[in-house]
């Protein structure tokens, strides 16, 4: 190799990396431009020091024993050092240590390069206090769904119970406007508690784990329809075989369960009809459930999607807003996506997608 090449591979490791050069006895013979520029010191107050110049303290005498253990037996080192310029800031260094062995086999040198990461470090510290504080919001938001759970529904429980009481034993007292007003407490109070079951169910749709297991989708389905019950002129027909896929049980039931519940809450057609259908393509099962209801106008696709949204009146079709914002969630944290094709008072089909790796 002439030496020309042997320049401009030289010249061209400077410009990337650190590289520093020390002899058996770990004296620095050698440093870089960018070593230079990078510790702050001068090739001058490199030369013939170790690489303790640079030593921050931050590295036990377990890790150092290890990394001087490994060169000398002739083994290269790779790993990070956290080192400290000369006016005292701390850069770190993704490290690979060569050792070079004479022509009897004796160790002569060493070629550490080395390329500045300080940047990399500073986002995963960065990562990981913002992780621990997830993790403390996370704790919170349970707590909280707790106290939900456990101090509202039981009032809730309570003002249902007794407003029904009410009704069955004063009605003939109280009146026609007096029975509609009472009627109107108990299908608030329901509401309200669905409103709470919705909540919970979307906080833990992001936050709680459960056990993955292969799931017979088409069995889970039919398992749904029947849970929900649909009203007589309301047909639910599945026209493709499901797939197996890896996911949640909570979850995976989750999506159907509202899916299904909103297209027959909403139906408004005598003879209503919801179609499941799933293809397989490339990385993805795509998904369908499509009904004749009414439909869907454009302006609102954006919105359907929003926690708390609803397009009609609450008094008007009993509904938390929760059902759709629920199942969004939970298909993208399962990787997938979700949307609507819909024309107003010709139906509306949901498609989403669950990524076929689900099944490894």
């Amino acid at each position: 190799m002439s030496q020309k090449v042997l320049e401009d591979f030289k010249a061209a490791l400077d410009a990337h990396a650190i590289v520093a050069i020390t002899d058996a006895r770990g004296k620095i013979t050698y440093a870089n431009d960018k070593f230079c520029a990078v510790s702050k010191y001068s090739r001058d107050e490199l030369l013939g020091k170790d690489h303790r110049i640079i030593n921050s303290g931050y590295h036990s005498q377990e890790f150092m024993r290890d990394l001087w253990d490994t060169i000398k037996s002739g083994q290269v080192w790779k790993g990070e050092l956290r080192n400290r310029a000369k006016e005292g800031s701390i850069y770190w260094v993704d490290t690979t240590i060569v050792p070079f062995l004479d022509q009897d086999g004796e160790l002569f040198q060493y070629i550490a390069i080395r390329a500045e990461i300080t940047e990399r470090k500073r986002l995963e510290q960065q990562n990981a206090e913002m992780m621990k504080e997830l993790e403390a919001a996370n704790r919170e938001l349970a707590n909280f769904a707790h106290i939900v759970s456990h101090d509202l529904k039981a009032p809730l429980r309570g003002i249902s119970s007794l407003a029904n009481w009410l009704v069955a034993d004063y009605s003939d007292k109280l009146g026609a406007e007096g029975n509609e007003q009472l009627n109107l407490i108990v299908s608030r109070v329901k509401r309200l508690g669905g409103l709470v079951d919705g909540i919970l169910a979307y906080s833990r749709a992001g936050r709680e784990r459960e056990q993955r297991l292969t799931m017979d989708l088409d069995a889970l389905v039919r398992n749904t329809i029947e849970l929900l019950a649909p009203p007589s002129h309301i047909v639910i027909e599945i026209a493709t075989p499901l797939p197996q896929v890896v996911i949640e049980p909570f979850k995976a039931q989750q999506v159907f369960q509202n899916l299904l519940s909103n297209a027959i809450k909403f139906m408004d057609k005598p003879a209503g009809r919801v179609v499941i259908s799933c293809v397989e393509e490339e990385s993805c099962w795509h998904f369908a459930v499509a009904d004749n209801g009414p439909g869907i106008e454009t302006k609102y696709f954006g919105r359907i999607f929003e926690l708390f949204e609803t397009l009609t009146r609450r008094d008007e079709v009993e509904s938390t807003g929760v059902g759709l914002s629920l199942a969004k969630r939970i298909i993208e944290l399962e990787g997938g996506k979700i949307w609507l094709e819909s024309t107003a008072g010709a139906g509306t089909t949901f498609h989403f997608t669950l990524p076929r790796t689900l099944q490894n």
